[in-house]
């Protein structure tokens, strides 16, 4: 019998503790305040967001940082949830559609016809660090084109940049830093899309 109470407490010590994954997995979540235009020049077109275009690095879950110039590592406890090619491209279908711009926003793989198509060209989406390791910076580089799907041309184009320091030296730090110079990027872009549609 006491061995039975003993094989049953141990039974729920082990059942009951919960273990720490050994790699830890980040999103890309970014917060972007809400245009409010009176621009109308979109009001009845549509528009579909071309499937992101990048280096393979940011297809890929591995999360990568730059140490100096030209020195590539990535984190070895640290992940992606999803790719930042996927998550970049969510990111600004979300934002457009929000933004009741356009008469319908639709992703890359909708089968509706659109008139206008956005192309996603990411430049950069990357922590550096110094050579050194005492400071860290996320840099984000969009570059955003405009086709008009009627004659393939582009209507307009723009590159977007933002630069944010890195709070604390490490994956999660960089994180944080790469979601704000993203979100400053969609807002950027949101502002650029509003002087289109006049």
């Amino acid at each position: 019998m006491r061995y039975a109470l003993a094989f049953i407490s141990i039974f729920f010590m082990v059942a009951c503790t919960t273990t720490k994954p050994t790699i830890t997995e980040f999103k890309i979540n970014i917060d972007v305040d809400k245009i409010e235009s009176n621009s109308l020049g979109c009001k009845e077109k549509t528009l579909k967001i071309s499937k992101a275009f990048a280096e393979p690095s940011l297809m890929s879950l591995k999360m990568d940082y730059v140490q100096g110039k030209n020195k590539v590592f990535t984190y070895s406890k640290s992940q992606w949830v999803a790719t930042p090619a996927q998550s970049i491209y969510k990111q600004i279908f979300f934002s457009l559609r929000d933004s009741k711009l356009f008469k319908n926003v639709n992703l890359n793989a909708s089968r509706s016809i659109s008139e206008y198509s956005v192309e996603i060209i990411i430049e950069d989406f990357m922590q550096y660090y110094d050579e050194e390791f005492n400071k860290s910076f996320a840099n984000v580089k969009i570059n955003i084109n405009i086709i008009n799907l009627k004659d393939s041309s582009v209507v307009a184009s723009k590159n977007f940049s933002s630069r944010v320091d890195v709070k604390t030296l490490n994956a999660e730090g960089g994180v944080e830093a790469l979601n704000l110079a993203l979100a400053d990027v969609v807002e950027q872009n949101l502002n650029w899309f509003v002087g289109v549609c006049k």
